[in-house]
């Protein structure tokens, strides 16, 4: 049985060894906008991922070396913003959730802003179909094989220009330590937008995880269905939830009702490092923080070694790409 078991989980490896990737390319009701950083910030970390304390370092905001892109994009609450993937990437086939954060440009310039200031959750994607824990390796989750984050733009965002950070997180590697993390940053500016209060709760990045939060050490390798902790802090009021903790609601997007989260999947602050700024805005209350032991959480690392879960290591595919 614990031979089977292992062969399972190495033969599921070797499906999630497709290439890595970043995002180069906006999309704006699902007709890019402009060429190749055009709208997102170019970096040089091309498309390997950042993993383990590289999420303490300065560069996590906007990623490694992140350049000022030449344009802003404005949009309007409800408009769909997708960041496609570069270097000819045609689809998400690493397991996990994403999440989209903004920062207001202090200034008023978003080409200016460095993202020290604060930031807030106006999206994530969680599991889109329920199943077995196989699937939670594969094909589960909303992101699966799409060549892009996106989500809609909440009525809950005051106009104004911001840095828009959308992120996926790649949990095969999770139960060693080495989620594999996937960002990039938009310049965009928000007009007409009958929002006035800046949303919250908020929080800094990096800061935003802790390298030992439970939902970026979460195992997929064991019996778990469901992906019960949700990373970083709560999606603003207003903001979208797609998908649910367990699939069961499908491919649906919601609005999210306030601080609280969504009632299928609690939201809740996984950070140890820094307890979430208190709201600038609103009456939002910042999560409570989720890292006291470990009890009721689903497919923990114990459970992947006795599976036989593989090494956390992801070798990106031999692809021929260009990173110029």
């Amino acid at each position: 049985m614990k031979t089977t078991a292992t062969l399972s989980a190495l033969i599921g490896l070797a499906s999630l060894t497709s290439a890595h990737y970043t995002f180069d390319k906006l999309l704006v009701n699902d007709v890019k906008q402009g060429g190749d950083n055009t709208y997102i910030r170019k970096h040089t970390r091309g498309y390997m991922p950042t993993k383990g304390t590289e999420i303490l370092a300065k560069d996590f905001t906007c990623n490694t070396n992140a350049q000022a892109a030449p344009q802003v994009m404005t949009v309007k609450p409800g408009d769909k913003i997708g960041f496609q993937q570069a270097f000819g990437a045609n689809g998400i086939e690493h397991p996990g959730p994403t999440q989209v954060y903004m920062t207001l440009a202090k200034n008023g310039d978003s080409k200016k802003e460095d993202g020290s200031g604060d930031w807030f959750k106006v999206a994530q994607s969680l599991i889109c179909k329920a199943g077995n824990a196989e699937s939670l390796r594969n094909d589960a989750w909303c992101s699966w094989k799409e060549n892009n984050v996106n989500f809609v733009m909440p009525e809950s965002v005051p106009d104004g220009e911001y840095l828009v950070r959308a992120e996926h997180i790649a949990l095969h590697g999770a139960h060693a330590g080495a989620a594999e993390f996937y960002y990039a940053c938009a310049q965009i500016k928000v007009q007409g937008s009958k929002a006035t209060a800046a949303p919250g709760p908020t929080t800094k990045i990096p800061g935003v995880y802790a390298v030992k939060d439970k939902a970026i050490n979460f195992s997929l390798w064991g019996s778990s269905t469901s992906y019960p902790e949700i990373p970083g802090i709560p999606v603003i009021a207003g903001g979208e939830m797609r998908g649910s903790a367990d699939g069961k609601s499908g491919d649906k997007r919601v609005a999210a009702a306030g601080a609280s989260g969504s009632s299928s999947a609690p939201a809740t602050n996984n950070n140890a490092a820094a307890a979430p700024a208190a709201p600038s805005g609103g009456n939002a209350a910042p999560a409570p923080s989720n890292n006291g032991g470990n009890k009721g959480f689903g497919g923990n690392t114990s459970a992947a070694a006795a599976a036989g879960a593989p090494a956390s290591s992801c070798k990106a595919r031999r692809v021929k790409r260009s990173q110029s």
